[in-house]
């Protein structure tokens, strides 16, 4: 039988909310066997300004999983340091589940930039891109891609490390045992030293 993989990439720095509320949609939706998260060590495409280390956090993912109550962690990107080039993973992933189906999910963001990922033909070739519509009502997406309408929720992992700089509140912006974790860490807290 087929297995159906859902990778969930990102940097999440810290992972949040609207992280959580798109994992939800989309694992209710596509039904997957395996739905992963798969933290980035380098994403090409991103500025590294605030960057923190895996293990904080693959220590965040975790605790959202347990919120969420599915999911598991993939450390292919964080272990192959370096530039995390999607192509690559999946390319790994596909030879370990020669017969599954593929999910990749990105957001509007990413979709808008998808003529700049490395060897992007070869791994659409691979691959079902899932775009999951970020600052926008709906996405219309290219055939051969799926799209899946989440609740807009304007929230960025950039606001989050700001509001934290600042002193200032981000309950409900990350699962309770995300803020626990950015407390007892002192995260992001003072990141000039």
């Amino acid at each position: 039988m087929t297995q159906s993989i859902v990778l969930y990439g990102g940097q999440f720095n810290p992972i949040h909310t609207a992280h959580l509320i798109v994992a939800s949609e989309v694992n209710f939706q596509i039904k997957p066997e395996k739905f992963v998260f798969l933290p980035s060590h380098m994403s090409p495409l991103k500025k590294h300004d605030d960057y923190l280390s895996g293990e904080h956090r693959v220590n965040m993912i975790k605790g959202a999983i347990e919120t969420l109550g599915f999911g598991e962690i993939w450390l292919d990107e964080l272990e192959r340091k370096g530039q995390s080039y999607t192509y690559d993973t999946v390319n790994d992933i596909v030879k370990r589940y020669p017969q599954a189906q593929v999910f990749f999910v990105i957001g509007t963001d990413q979709y808008n930039q998808l003529d700049k990922w490395y060897m992007i033909d070869a791994l659409k070739s691979k691959i079902t891109f899932i775009v999951v519509n970020r600052e926008k009502e709906t996405q219309k997406v290219e055939r051969g891609m799926k799209a899946i309408n989440i609740p807009r929720i304007d929230i960025s992992s950039t606001s989050i490390r700001e509001r934290v700089k600042n002193n200032q509140n981000i309950q409900m912006l990350v699962p309770q045992t995300v803020e626990s974790y950015i407390r007892e860490e002192g995260l992001y807290e003072n990141r000039e030293s």
